[in-house]
């Protein structure tokens, strides 16, 4: 199993490595769908994820997300690390999902929270739990639907 887990891990770096050649990067930016920032201004989000809001005070935890696909027919888990809080993280993706064109299935609200949301022909389910000094961890998992 432990050598399983090696082997998907291994893929996954050689697929974000050979992403990173290719022009895709994993860099903040402002474009259209963003969300707003601090002074009406827009916040950044992953390049990569057009169609998931991404909180401006978030980071990648790339040892716990793999990604297969791109633009808007990407699957897999994302785990961001937010400086936000979990309700605050709660209401942003409450708030913003349908903004991508999502729309919801159902939610949990607890200590840790489950949002799900459908398009087109996939299925995003966000979990919400506490980070471990401050903030929260935000994990996005889009399958197929199906």
């Amino acid at each position: 199993m432990r050598l399983r887990q090696y082997l998907i891990c291994a893929a996954a770096f050689a697929g974000l490595s050979l992403a990173g050649c290719s022009g895709t990067n994993l860099v903040p930016n402002t474009g259209p769908g963003s969300s707003e920032g601090k002074g009406g201004q827009p916040g950044p989000s992953f390049t990569q994820f057009t169609d998931i809001p991404m909180p401006s005070n978030s980071s990648l935890d790339m040892d716990r997300s793999i990604i297969f696909g791109a633009s808007d027919a990407w699957h897999g888990r994302l785990v961001l690390n937010a400086g936000g809080s979990q309700a605050q993280m709660y209401d942003f993706y409450e708030r913003e999902m349908p903004n991508f064109g999502w729309s919801k299935v159902t939610v949990v609200r607890a200590d840790i929270s489950v949002l799900v949301y459908d398009r087109e022909n996939r299925v995003a389910t966000i979990k919400l739990t506490g980070g471990s000094f401050s903030g929260s961890v935000v994990d996005i998992t889009v399958s197929p639907k199906g």
